[in-house]
């Protein structure tokens, strides 16, 4: 009697774990967020790009002659190197005020 119990507990047993893994209808539905996924990247990459075709254009940039260039970049370059020195020296005074 105990055995018939027992297989009729795991034949109920597996009968619902096999109903309930089971299903009537379609398993998955495409949402409009799926159907749209990346679409938002898509369109903001597309909106930043000015000329797609860029790349292929092989003429040299007219602008800044070489020197005017040579001065702008050596202004940028120079003024990072006065801001380190400023903060290395703002970082000492602080340092000394505080003994």
């Amino acid at each position: 009697m105990i055995k018939k119990t027992i297989a009729l507990t795991i034949a109920c047993a597996m009968l619902t774990f096999f109903a309930g893994c089971s299903s009537s209808g379609p398993v998955y539905e495409e949402t409009l967020l799926d159907k749209n996924w990346g679409r938002s990247v898509e369109t903001a990459k597309y909106n930043q790009i000015l000329n797609p075709e860029a790349g292929k254009n092989l003429t040299p940039v007219e602008g800044l002659s070489g020197k005017a260039a040579e001065n702008s970049v050596e202004k940028y370059e120079n003024s990072f190197k006065k801001e380190t020195k400023e903060t290395k020296q703002e970082s000492m005074s602080t340092t000394t005020t505080m003994k």
